[in-house]
């Protein structure tokens, strides 16, 4: 049977619209939680998690950045994106002299105060960042490079992966395609003609999923990359000293061990 390209055409082009739109569905952005503190100050954010005692979200201008955390009983009330009003009665914090105080996580970055918007609009968040970085402690700072420098890694691993194994699949579907036409452009069978179409939607996921994930991890690589650029160069300006250390390490099986020789901010 003559191979019906035009047929096939139209199986394509309608797989690659489900496709996206399924892309533009999920990524589809949210809206924003409004929580309103008692001296009336708002914040516009995304909200993680609500307990006993403290809402932990993470800021609007940087969804995939830190999680902060704040008390309930500094909560007037919460206006969540779904349009819900919660509403936080005031309440009398008193110390238990009795149990020992929980430490403070140290691996959390504290949030600077929010800064009031200006005449002109909304800040920036580009600016909004580096305000923070500006009146961030250096221990903050250090705390933010590490987060940002991990996600940004993390980023480019998922792009180059992502990229190498579309690419990958999209060459088998390829040639499963052409193994199943011979030299005139017929399907050998009918069994080659199933085959044939399965190598078709393997080269459109595969080009589809290596065009989604590069793209997402590549963005996300740079976006974090230039943060923690930024926190890097502000730790330089103010002349912190770099951390020097050198860790032993021993491999059992080659019966050798080495020294590792690490600068750090």
């Amino acid at each position: 049977m003559k191979v019906t390209l035009q047929k096939l055409k139209f199986q394509l082009m309608a797989m690659l619209m489900i496709l996206l739109v399924t892309q533009a569905h999920a990524q589809t952005p949210r809206k924003a939680d409004v929580i309103i503190m008692r001296d009336e100050t708002k914040l516009e954010v995304l909200i993680q998690e609500v307990d006993e005692q403290i809402v932990k979200y993470k800021k609007m201008s940087d969804p995939d950045g830190p999680l902060f955390s704040v008390k309930k009983s500094e909560i007037a009330s919460i206006r969540y994106g779904n349009g819900e009003v919660e509403t936080f009665e005031a309440t009398l914090e008193v110390q238990n002299y009795y149990s020992p105080n929980k430490p403070a996580e140290a691996s959390r970055p504290q949030e600077p105060k929010p800064s009031r918007k200006v005449a002109g609009g909304p800040v920036k968040p580009s600016v909004q960042f580096a305000e923070d970085v500006r009146k961030s402690s250096p221990d903050h700072l250090r705390s933010m490079y590490k987060f940002y420098k991990t996600r940004s890694k993390t980023g480019m691993i998922m792009g180059i992966v992502g990229t190498s194994v579309g690419v990958i699949v999209a060459g088998i579907g390829t040639g499963i395609v052409a193994s199943a036409i011979d030299d005139n452009g017929y399907y050998k069978s009918y069994q080659d003609e199933l085959r044939a179409r399965k190598g078709a939607y393997m080269m459109l996921g595969g080009f589809a999923g290596a065009a989604t994930f590069g793209t997402v991890g590549f963005v996300k690589a740079g976006k974090n990359g230039s943060k923690a650029s930024r926190i890097r160069r502000e730790l330089i300006r103010r002349g912190e000293p770099l951390t020097f250390s050198i860790r032993p390490t021993f491999n059992p099986m080659q019966r050798s061990g080495n020294l590792t020789f690490a600068v750090q901010f």
